[in-house]
């Protein structure tokens, strides 16, 4: 723990700063509080200097008291008032000064300053005013005894000539405190420069090593990341970035490399899984590359077969390899099959054991807990393939998927189910070609004998018969024919539809098929509306689509007999075009105002064999749609009490002529 808090970042920069700081603040400090001593060293030395002074005028005192020696005793009581007073108040002065530099301490009133100040010399120094101190205690004793008192007729002469003959040594010495004090002070300032210097510079060194490790441990590694995004944006996929260190920075590269191994794995999977010519080999390509990125030991799909409320299982992987099971159907209704499927996220089974156990109906948990499973995730394929299904996977492993794996999955999943179910419609669309070249040549195969049998009922039909063998033969004949229509829907319906397109004006092309197919609605007495005939709506009688007119006149010709059998009699069937530019798209409704279809019946047209006529193939609309669709259009049916039945086909169009 405490080697990766080193390693870190934000402790690292939190040291530096700490450093930084730490310097500039001893700097200042220290430079605050030398300035205070120094200050005090210059009072001291203010101090000295004014000895000095004190010391210079008893000497210009001296001299001129000797130069200009009173003649009277009248002069010399008045040298007295003035030369006495004054010497004895310069002799206090300098005995007080001397006595505060002797004892460490100079007095407020000395320094002219709120409080005293203390001294803190040298050994130095210290002994050269001790000298000072005794030759001035010597000096002192010697003059103020040769002086004598005031009422005792001092001897001021005397004294004068003591001071000029005795106080060069006083003054010697001073001049050597001054220059001590002043050398001190210097080699103080110096000292205090020298601090300051060494801050600085070590404060320049911190801020360089801080720079040359931000370059090294995050402006490269930042750089290399940079690179790295570039290049996976660019598409390569899977591409790793070296990491040479421990901290933040490497932390999101470690999740940058984990992250392109992930797209690697997935964009490999994708192009494995679009390649896939079967479920086997495609569930394979799965249980092998999703193992990189997941706990997996079982991987399987269940696919719907005609029943919507079954599930067969089609394919299993255990360990990566092909695990043989017999197909078995599972009931989706009450399980959690049934909630994976009303669900757009993943479903997640943390302890599969415990759950499987807890309800009958799940079946499909059970064969999962045999085979030692103990957490399972369920994947939803109904959006991509016409043939809702299952992904699953399990791992031995109670909860072995984390949160982060659920987040993955639940990114990924649709992708997923997109790429699968691309491979389970291709397999079905292939199933479907196959049941469509059987039944082709079924038909093939039955319309021959069938045409003979319509032969011969017809030739029967022509003999004498009596009439229970004339009403069987027309009987016969009706079925035969109905049987070869039956085939003939059945031939259209299989084989893949093939178009000869050409620029067709639709307006012109909708308008010619009704006026041509009146007959579709006389029986009933129906009125078939063509979209010119609407005086309120307003067309581009220049609509150009690309269509096969064969295909077109078959797909109205059947909605149209549809519409007419749903009609109520004496009523009409309109028809509209309705253009839109921005979609580049046209779209034919047709309308009929007869009984309204039920939801569970719209929702069914279209799907083989379904009808709800007692003579009906079921085909037709299922063949309309598959035109349709051929066209690149969409085919949709509406009812309701209020608008009637909407048959609309959406064609996109190509311009105007």
């Amino acid at each position: 723990m405490s080697k990766k808090l080193f390693h870190s970042l934000k402790f690292q920069i939190t040291a530096v700063l700490g450093i930084l700081l730490s310097l500039f603040s001893f700097a200042i400090t220290y430079t605050l509080y030398n300035i205070d001593e120094r200050e005090k060293e210059m009072a001291a030395l203010h101090l000295i200097n004014r000895l000095q002074l004190i010391t210079n005028y008893m000497d210009m005192q001296s001299f001129n008291y000797l130069k200009n020696a009173p003649q009277n005793s009248s002069a010399y009581k008045r040298d007295i008032n003035l030369y006495y007073d004054d010497l004895k108040g310069q002799l206090n002065k300098k005995n007080d000064i001397i006595t505060c530099f002797s004892d460490e301490h100079l007095t407020a009133e000395l320094v002219e300053m709120d409080n005293g100040v203390d001294l803190n010399l040298d050994e130095k120094t210290k002994k050269t005013l001790n000298r000072l101190q005794e030759t001035w205690n010597i000096y002192y004793k010697e003059l103020s005894a040769t002086l004598g008192e005031r009422n005792d007729s001092p001897k001021l002469a005397a004294a004068a000539q003591y001071i000029s003959e005795n106080q060069k040594n006083i003054k010697n010495i001073e001049d050597v405190v001054v220059t001590q004090l002043q050398q001190d002070l210097k080699n103080r300032i110096n000292w205090i420069n020298y601090v300051n210097k060494m801050i600085l510079a070590i404060a320049f060194m911190v801020a360089l090593i801080t720079i040359a490790g931000f370059y090294i441990k995050v402006i490269i590694p930042l750089n290399r990341a940079m690179e790295g995004f570039n290049r996976v944006a660019k598409g390569d996929f899977g591409h790793q970035i070296v990491i040479n260190s421990d901290n933040e920075i490497a932390s999101i590269v470690r999740s940058f490399n984990h992250l392109s191994q992930r797209l690697n794995s997935i964009f490999q999977l994708i192009h494995k899984v679009q390649q896939g010519n079967d479920l086997d080999s495609t569930l394979g390509f799965i249980a092998e590359q999703f193992a990189s990125i997941l706990p997996i030991n079982w991987t399987s799909v269940l696919l719907h077969n005609g029943n919507a409320t079954m599930l067969e299982l089609q394919k299993a992987y255990m360990d990566g390899k092909p695990h043989i099971l017999p197909r078995t159907h599972f009931t989706v209704e009450g399980t959690l099959l049934e909630k994976a499927i009303n669900s757009d996220k993943p479903l997640l089974i943390s302890n599969l054991q415990e759950t499987a156990a807890k309800n009958k109906k799940y079946v499909f948990l059970r064969l999962l807990a045999k085979e030692g499973m103990n957490s399972a995730i369920f994947l939803h394929l109904t959006q991509e393939t016409q043939v809702p299904g299952m992904l699953i996977f399990a791992s031995r492993e109670a909860d072995a998927y984390n949160e982060e794996h659920i987040e993955l999955l639940s990114n990924i999943a649709h992708l997923v189910t997109h790429s699968f179910g691309k491979t389970v419609k291709m397999a079905e669309q292939r199933r479907l070609a196959a049941i469509g070249e059987f039944t082709s040549g079924i038909v093939h195969e039955v319309r021959n004998p069938l045409t003979t049998i319509g032969l011969a009922l017809k030739y029967f039909a022509r003999q004498e018969l009596d009439e229970d063998g004339t009403e069987w033969a027309e009987i016969s004949n009706r079925e035969s024919a109905r049987m070869g229509r039956l085939l003939e829907d059945i031939l259209l319906y299989a084989k893949p539809v093939k178009l000869d397109l050409k620029a067709i004006n639709l307006l012109d092309f909708v308008s010619h098929f009704i006026s041509t197919n009146k007959a579709i609605g006389e029986a009933k007495k129906l009125h078939l509306q063509a979209p010119n005939e609407d005086q309120e709506a307003i067309y581009d009688s220049q609509l150009l689509v690309r269509a096969d007119s064969d295909r077109l006149n078959q797909i109205l010709l059947n909605i149209y007999r549809n519409a007419a059998e749903a009609a109520d009699d004496a009523s009409q069937i309109r028809c509209s075009l309705i253009s839109n530019h921005e979609a580049c798209t046209v779209t034919i409704n047709i309308n009929n105002q007869g009984k309204v279809i039920p939801e569970e019946i719209l929702q069914r047209i279209g799907e083989p064999f379904f009808t709800t006529r007692s003579r009906g193939t079921g085909l037709g609309m299922g063949i309309v749609k598959r035109m349709v669709e051929a066209h690149s259009g969409n085919l949709k049916i509406a009812s309701s009490a209020e608008q009637g039945t909407d048959v609309t086909i959406t064609l996109p169009y190509i311009g105007t002529s």
